[in-house]
């Protein structure tokens, strides 16, 4: 069912805790956020300002909440510890991720580990490729060296191996048929 708002069409599965979204998608991830943050709010111990801080960190550190619905949910958990006394400064800002006035998602993650691990995997590929392309380039140079200096034909060497062979070929002739005339002199054969 959809109605018209402030000159905008409003699906009623695309609003959820007050909030409309423009995707089903994006409705979606919001109801999931709101299930966790009410599960949240029943089994912590508001007692504790140490749990809900512990809470809020954890939540900021995995980017659980992401949608403006979980963001509420984080903003609550931010207001309870500066009701129990923290210092509003001491307490880590909630990172938004969309960038307002682009009217899209950042692309940048905030996540120092994964800052760390993404060039280091670059630069890991990066040293495991040279290295194989230097080990390739070696095996080739040292197949040409065995092509160039081995004993059989091959496609590099083949037209000197055969011009060697007849040669060699022709000077045992050569040398038999020396060999040959010199035992005719001896026997005195003409």
């Amino acid at each position: 069912m959809a109605e018209e708002v402030n000159g905008t069409e409003q699906k009623r599965e695309y609003i959820v805790d007050g909030f409309l979204f423009f995707s089903p998608e994006d409705a979606l991830a919001a109801r999931e956020e709101l299930k966790k943050a009410k599960y949240l709010k029943r089994h912590l111990d508001y007692q504790s300002a140490e749990t809900v801080r512990e809470l809020y960190r954890k939540a900021l550190e995995d980017r659980t909440f992401q949608t403006p619905v979980g963001l509420a949910f984080v903003n609550d958990l931010r207001e309870r510890l500066i009701e129990e006394g923290i210092e509003e400064f001491d307490i880590e800002p909630i990172p938004v991720y969309y960038d307002v006035t682009l009217n899209k998602m950042r692309e940048v993650d905030t996540k120092d580990k994964e800052k760390e691990e993404i060039p280091e995997k670059g630069a890991n590929r990066l040293r495991a490729s040279v290295a194989l392309n230097v080990i390739l380039g070696l095996l080739v140079a040292g197949m040409f060296y065995v092509a160039m200096t081995g004993n059989n034909p091959n496609i590099l060497n083949y037209e000197n191996a055969i011009l060697n062979k007849y040669a060699a070929w022709e000077q045992e002739l050569t040398a038999r048929e020396q060999a040959v005339r010199e035992k005719e002199q001896e026997s005195g054969i003409k």
